[in-house]
């Protein structure tokens, strides 16, 4: 669905808990949301620029559940480095701590 923002009136597409505009604050559904979304603007195999999805990847690759935490955890890390973060995160602390707890879990099942 089409909305403009009320402040500099660009159109956008809303998707469930997606930040729709810069002036627009994320909103935490439980859904997809914009800081698990990223644009690819020069792929390295070439082509066009495409959408990239968190999500996509993980299933596309078929991540074990401690692998796919991980790997959303590191995700949102580098979101919230370039502005993008989960509305009231304002640091990356968090996120490490995951990074480290399921980085455990996967040597502990390899082990």
């Amino acid at each position: 669905m089409n909305y403009q923002c009320g402040i500099c009136d660009e159109f956008y597409w809303d998707m469930v808990g997606a930040k729709a505009c810069e002036h627009e604050p994320a909103k935490l559904t439980g859904g997809s949301s914009s800081y698990y979304t990223v644009c690819v603007e020069k792929p390295t195999s070439g082509g066009e620029p495409y959408m990239a999805e968190c999500n996509d990847i993980i299933e596309a690759l078929r991540m074990e559940y401690d692998v796919a935490n991980a790997f959303k955890a590191a995700w949102r890390v580098a979101a919230l480095r370039q502005g993008h973060g989960k509305p009231g995160q304002d640091s990356a602390r968090y996120d490490g701590e995951k990074i480290v707890f399921f980085g455990q879990r996967i040597v502990e099942r390899e082990k």
